[in-house]
C-alpha cells in the first residue's frame, strides 16, 4: 500500500473544501481536542455515507474496518432479494450517491478520524483526501455541497463543522441539486437481480464486452458485478483459469486453500468497484446460473495477471471458451512455472522424450488407420504411424450395469468402424482431406508403451495452414483428450482444440448432437457365411459397369478389399486375367517381386477412390474384376512394370489387348519378372505318414516372433545349473583380462549378459568393429555386446551341448506384417518362461515345427493364438491330422466371427489362386 503522510492538523478554512496548513486555528477549534489521524486505502464504498478502509499489507491481506461518515445520512440502496427478504428498492439518489463516493475514493489513499462509536460497534468519522501538496479535501463537506446526502439531525459528537454543514445543505437545497432535486428529476435504478435466460444475455452482446462495475470478489476467479446499462447483477467465473478458493466446513466456516487469501486480495485491490468491461463467453455447466467471462481492465486482463503471478492454473474445462488471446494464457502460466511462483513452487518441468531431429518432418499421407491415427510416408520413403495429439476419436457409449459394461468392452475391441457412431464419418472426413496430400508433422509428445500397446508418437498435423485435429474436432467428429492438470504432455495447440470442441458443442455437431446417431449399415461380404448375399449382389454390380469404390486394404498386388458406397458393402476383389506373385505370408517366403507388387498397389490405391468393374464371383465369395484409378487400369500398370504377368484366362476379358501390349512392352524392356527367370527351389519335406507324439517337458526361454521360439528340455535343468555354477566359479577365481580375447564368427565363447552382469555361454553371430552380436546358446536370446564383455570359455564348460533349441509353431501361418509386433507381444506373454509339453510335428528346410500343450490343462497354445486372430491355420488334408485341424478351425472361426486381431477387416487367409477362382 502507498501512504500519504498526514499533514499537521490546521485550522479549518473554506476554500474548495481544502484545508491549508498555513492558516491559524479558530477559537472554536482551539478548544476541541483533535481526533487521531489514521491512514488507509479505500477498498469499497457500501453506500453514499459508508466505506470500507484497508490498512497496510504486511505478509498477507491487510486488516479492514468499516467507517460511516459522521454528520450525514445518504439514501439507502436496495439489496439483493433473498427467500426471506425482497431487498427493497433504492431510495431516490441512492445509486448516484454511492457512485459519487465510489468514483472519488475507491483505491485512493486517505486519512481519517474516528469521531465516535455506537454501542453496536459501528464507527463514525471524517475522511480526508489529499488534493495537492499541503492540501486536502474534507469528504463530508463535498458530499453535502453536491447534494449527495443530508445533514444528520441530532448528530452526535462535538463536530465544529456542523454550522458549515448546515450552510452547505441550505445552498444545495436552494439550488435543487441531488437529494433536493424535484421529484420529476429523480432517477432510481431498476436492478435485474436474477437472469431468467442466461444464454440470451450472452447472445445479445454478440461477442462485444459489457461495461460493468465489480461489486464483490468471492474468490480470485469468481466475482459479482453490475452490467450496464441494464443493471443486470451477475456472478462471473473467469473463463479458462482456476484459482485457490474457500471450502466450506461442516461447522459452516470456510477454510482457505493455499494462496486463496493472497489471490483474492490481488484481485480485490485491482478490480473491486472499478469500472471494467466483461466479455461473457458461456454459462458454467455445474451451477447453470454463473457466467463464464473475461474481465478487461484498462491495465490489462486480470486472468493473464493471475496466471503470470502464479495465483492461477489453466482450467482445461473451459479454456476453449476464451474468445481471444488464449496463447497468452499459456505463455503466462509457463512463465510462472519457470519462475516457480506460488502454486508452482514445487513444479518440475517434464523431460523431453524425443530426439529433436525427429520432432518435425514433412511427408505424404498414405493411410487413415482410424480418426486419431494415420500413416505418413516421409521424404526418405519410410512409413511412420502418427497419432493426432490430444485428439480422441468417437467411442462406443458406456453401458449401464456389469453385463452392459462387459458387452460394451467387447464391442469396443471388436466393432467395425461403421458400427461406432460418427467413427466412419470421421475416417471419411480425414480420408478425403488427406490421402495423397503433403502434410507437416510436429511431434508434441511420445506416449510410452503401456498395457500391451506400443509407443505412440503424438503430433500436430498441418495441411497448409489447417490443423487437422482442430478441424476434426470442430466438425464434432472427435473430442479433445482431457489431460491431467499436471500433465504437460499434450498438443502444442491444445487450447485451439478445446475451443473447437466448444464451438462444436454450441452448434450441436456430430458427437455433441442430441439426436440419435444413425449408424452406417454396411454388409461385409468378405465373410464366407455371406456368400449367398454376394451371389445375389453380383448381377447388380455387373449391370452397373464401372462403380465407385474405396480401397480399404491391399493384401497383395492383385487382391484388395473395397468399400462400395452405392451398395453399402465391403467386398474382396481379385484382379481378373492377372497372375501376380505372392508377397511373403506366414512361413511362405515372398515370391520374386511379390512385395514390390503389393507395395506398388498400396501406394497407388490404398484409401483412394477408384472405379471397379465386376466380371464374376468365385466359389468362396471373392469378386473377380478390374480396378481403374484416374482412368488407369491397375492390371495394365502392374504388367507394364513387370510386377505381374498375364494369366491364362486373360483372353476372356475385354482388356486382353491392353494387357498383351503391356506385357510385350515389359518383356522388351526386361522389367521386373521379365528380367530373368527365377526357378523356385522346392522345399524338401520329410513326409510323416502318421502323427508321432513324443511329448517332452520344455521351458520356453525366448520368443523371437509370433511363430518362432526357443526351448530348454526341463529335465536337463540340473546339468545346466552345474555348468553355470562352474562357469561363474571359474570367472570369480580368475577374472578375464580385457582385450585378451578376440571374437570370431561362429565361435563358442563366454559373454557377459547386459541385463544381470552374469557370464553365459554364447556363439558369435557377427563382429562389427569393437562389438559383436552373440546368441546365448542355452537360452536362445541375442544381443550386441562390446568386446570387453567377451571371453574364452573356461575349461570344462564347453562339453555340455547347447541347451536352447529353436522351434516353429506348427500348422499356423505367421501374422501379417502390420500385426507382427502386437502378435509377438501376445505370444511372449502367453508362453515365455512357462513349462509346456512339446511335440515336434514335422521338419522342413525352414526348421522344426512343434505343438505346445499346457502342462496342466493340455490346451494347445496355437488354439489360443488362433482365437485371438494373431495367426491363421495351415490347412492340412492328412487324415491323421483331421482332429487337430478341426480344433484349429474352430479357434480360427471364432477369431473370424468376432473380428479379432487381423480379422478386423475381414478374411485374411492367404491369397491362393485356386481358392480365388483364378485357375479355370
Amino acid at each position: 500500500c502507498r501512504h500519504h503522510r498526514a499533514p499537521p492538523w490546521p485550522p479549518p478554512h473554506r476554500e474548495g473544501f481544502c484545508i491549508k496548513q498555513s492558516e491559524a486555528k479558530t477559537p472554536a477549534m482551539a478548544s476541541a481536542q483533535p481526533a487521531t489521524r489514521q491512514h488507509g486505502v479505500v477498498k469499497q464504498v457500501l453506500s453514499g455515507d459508508t466505506v470500507v478502509i484497508r490498512g497496510p499489507a504486511r505478509g498477507g491481506p491487510p486488516p479492514e474496518r468499516t467507517l460511516s461518515i459522521a454528520g450525514i445520512t445518504a439514501p439507502r440502496l436496495g439489496r439483493r432479494p433473498t427467500e426471506k427478504d425482497d431487498g427493497g428498492r433504492d431510495e431516490p439518489w441512492a445509486w448516484a450517491s454511492r457512485e459519487y463516493l465510489r468514483k472519488k475514493l475507491v483505491g485512493k489513499d486517505v486519512t481519517f478520524t474516528v469521531d465516535y462509536k455506537v454501542p453496536n460497534g459501528r464507527e463514525f468519522g471524517t475522511i480526508f483526501l489529499a488534493t495537492g501538496p499541503g492540501e486536502e479535501e474534507n469528504i463530508t463537506k463535498s458530499i453535502i455541497r453536491d447534494g449527495m446526502a443530508r445533514v444528520r439531525e441530532g448528530a452526535r459528537g462535538d463536530n465544529p463543522d456542523m454550522e458549515e454543514f448546515s450552510r452547505l445543505a441550505t445552498v444545495a437545497s436552494d439550488n435543487k441539486i441531488g437529494v433536493y432535486a424535484p421529484e420529476s428529476a429523480v432517477s432510481v435504478r431498476n436492478c435485474n437481480w436474477t437472469q431468467e435466460n442466461q444464454r440470451a444475455l450472452i447472445d445479445s452482446a454478440k461477442g462485444k464486452p459489457y461495461d460493468a462495475i465489480i461489486e464483490q470478489v468471492r474468490d480470485a476467479s469468481t466475482i459479482r458485478a453490475f452490467l450496464f446499462p441494464g443493471f443486470q447483477y451477475i456472478t462471473v467465473m473467469l473463463t479458462g483459469i482456476k484459482t485457490p478458493g474457500f471450502k466450506r466446513k461442516e461447522d459452516g466456516t470456510e477454510a482457505a486453500e493455499p494462496f486463496a487469501e493472497q489471490a483474492k486480495f490481488f484481485v480485490e485491490s485491482r478490480l473491486l468497484q472499478k469500472e471494467v468491461r466483461i466479455v461473457l463467453e458461456g454459462v458454467q455447466s455445474q451451477s447453470g446460473t454463473n457466467y463464464l467471462g473475461t474481465i478487461l481492465h484498462p491495465a490489462g486482463n486480470i486472468s493473464e495477471l493471475l496466471l503470470a503471478e502464479g495465483f492461477a492454473r489453466i482450467n482445461d474445462g473451459h479454456i476453449g471458451s476464451v474468445t481471444a488471446d488464449r496463447e497468452k494464457y499459456r505463455a503466462a502460466e509457463q512463465a510462472a512455472k519457470a519462475k516457480k511462483l506460488r502454486l508452482w513452487a514445487n513444479y518440475t518441468p517434464p523431460t523431453a522424450n524425443l530426439d529433436i531431429k525427429d520432432k518435425s518432418f514433412t511427408g505424404v499421407v498414405e493411410e487413415i488407420v482410424n480418426p486419431e491415427c494415420l500413416v505418413v510416408r516421409t521424404a526418405a520413403g519410410a512409413s511412420r504411424k502418427i497419432f493426432l495429439a490430444s485428439v480422441r476419436q468417437p467411442r462406443v457409449a458406456k453401458a449401464e450395469g456389469e453385463a452392459g459394461a462387459a458387452a460394451a468392452a467387447k464391442k469396443r475391441g471388436l466393432a467395425a468402424m461403421w458400427e461406432i457412431p460418427y467413427m466412419f464419418e470421421a475416417r471419411e472426413f480425414l480420408r478425403k482431406k488427406l490421402i495423397g496430400q503433403k502434410v507437416k508433422v510436429d511431434i508434441d509428445y511420445v506416449k510410452p508403451a503401456a498395457e500391451g500397446f506400443p509407443e505412440k508418437h503424438c503430433a500436430t498435423v498441418m495441411v497448409g495452414d489447417i490443423d487437422i485435429g482442430e478441424a476434426l474436432i470442430s466438425k464434432g467428429l472427435a473430442t479433445a483428450v482431457r489431460h491431467r492438470q499436471d500433465d504437460d504432455q499434450r498438443s502444442a495447440h491444445y487450447d485451439n482444440l478445446l475451443a473447437a470442441e466448444t464451438r462444436a458443442q454450441k452448434n450441436a455437431k456430430g458427437v455433441h448432437s442430441p439426436k440419435e446417431p444413425s449408424l452406417q449399415r454396411v454388409n461385409d461380404l468378405t465373410q464366407r457365411e455371406n456368400k449367398a448375399v454376394a451371389d445375389r449382389l453380383l448381377p447388380s454390380l455387373q449391370r452397373a459397369g464401372r462403380t465407385t469404390a474405396v480401397v480399404e486394404f491391399v493384401a497383395s498386388g492383385s487382391r484388395l478389399r473395397l468399400y462400395v458406397p452405392k451398395e453399402s458393402c465391403i467386398l474382396s476383389l481379385v484382379l481378373a486375367g492377372v497372375a501376380c506373385p505372392r508377397s511373403g505370408y506366414g512361413d511362405q517366403p515372398s515370391e520374386p517381386f511379390g512385395d514390390e507388387a503389393a507395395a506398388f498397389a498400396r501406394q497407388l490405391l490404398l484409401q483412394h477412390e477408384v472405379e471397379v468393374e465386376i466380371e464374376s464371383i468365385d466359389k468362396t465369395g471373392n469378386f473377380v474384376g478390374h480396378i481403374f484409378i484416374d482412368g488407369q487400369s491397375l492390371s495394365v500398370a502392374l504388367i507394364q512394370r513387370g510386377l505381374s504377368s498375364m494369366h491364362s484366362s486373360a483372353d476372356r476379358y475385354k482388356n486382353y489387348s491392353a494387357l498383351l501390349a503391356a506385357e510385350t512392352e515389359a518383356k522388351a524392356a526386361k522389367k521386373g519378372l521379365y528380367a530373368f527367370l527365377v526357378e523356385k527351389k522346392p522345399e524338401e519335406v520329410v513326409e510323416i505318414k502318421e502323427r508321432r507324439t513324443d511329448f517332452k517337458r520344455v521351458i520356453v526361454t525366448e520368443v523371437t516372433s509370433a511363430t518362432k521360439f526357443w526351448v530348454q528340455v526341463a529335465d536337463n535343468g540340473p546339468q545346466i545349473d552345474a555348468m553355470m555354477a562352474a562357469l561363474t566359479a571359474a570367472f570369480r577365481e580368475s577374472p578375464p583380462m580385457v582385450g585378451a580375447y578376440t571374437s570370431k564368427k561362429n565361435e563358442l565363447c563366454a559373454s557377459k549378459f547386459s541385463a544381470d552382469g552374469q557370464w553365459y555361454r554364447a556363439r558369435v553371430l557377427k563382429v562389427t568393429g569393437r562389438d559383436a552380436e552373440v546368441l546365448y546358446v542355452d537360452y536362445g536370446n541375442t544381443e550386441t555386446v562390446p568386446a570387453s564383455s567377451l571371453a574364452a570359455l573356461p575349461s570344462g564348460t564347453a562339453s555340455l551341448a547347447p541347451q536352447a533349441r529353436e522351434l516353429n509353431l506348427a500348422f499356423v501361418n505367421a501374422p501379417l506384417e502390420d500385426w507382427a509386433s502386437e502378435a509377438a507381444e501376445y505370444v511372449r506373454d502367453l508362453i515365455l518362461n512357462k513349462t509346456f509339453l512339446c511335440n515336434v510335428e514335422y521338419k522342413t528346410d525352414a526348421g522344426e515345427f512343434a505343438t505346445l500343450l499346457d502342462e496342466k490343462s493340455k490346451i494347445d497354445a496355437a488354439t489360443l493364438i488362433l482365437a485371438e486372430g494373431y495367426v491363421t491355420m495351415q490347412k492340412r488334408r492328412e487324415a491323421y491330422l483331421a482332429p487337430l485341424m478341426a480344433e484349429y478351425q474352430k479357434a480360427q472361426s471364432h477369431a473370424s466371427s468376432t473380428r479379432a486381431g487381423m480379422w478386423i477387416h475381414g478374411d485374411v487367409t492367404p491369397d491362393d489362386d485356386r481358392e480365388f477362382g483364378m485357375h479355370r
